[in-house]
């Protein structure tokens, strides 16, 4: 018989569930109420963010950067690139850029393999 322990480190251990982008998403906007956040897996596994705003009475409070380190966590985990296309309001895309680049995203390369033809990827973390 498992004790408790040994219980809880084998679940920690599993593959987390496939609908583990769909609980960050709502999570997320429950928490944020009015955020837009799209995010799904592509055909090769990779995930990719299609749309993330946040409302602008809300901005600068940390919630995009809290909400990327979720779903960093979870892609890192699984061993998923996250790729995405910043597009930023006038006056904003250098600050945008920064936030990503801060958050270990890049930019695309030929030799990146990723499905669609997005701009910036983030590869995942190894682990210690």
């Amino acid at each position: 018989m498992k004790t408790f322990q040994e219980f809880i480190t084998e679940a920690k251990a599993k593959e987390p569930k496939p609908d583990a982008l769909e609980t960050i998403q709502r999570n997320t906007k429950r928490r944020t109420p009015g955020m837009k956040y799209v995010v799904h897996t592509t055909s090769s596994g990779d995930i990719r963010v299609d749309n993330i705003e946040v409302p602008e009475n809300q901005r600068g409070k940390g919630i995009a950067t809290r909400t990327f380190e979720r779903l960093h966590k979870y892609a890192d985990k699984v061993g998923k690139n996250v790729s995405l296309t910043p597009v930023a309001k006038p006056g904003y895309k250098e600050k945008l850029d920064k936030m990503y680049r801060n958050l270990g995203y890049r930019d695309r390369t030929p030799s990146d393999k990723i499905a669609g033809a997005d701009t910036m990827i983030r590869t995942p973390k190894k682990k210690k």
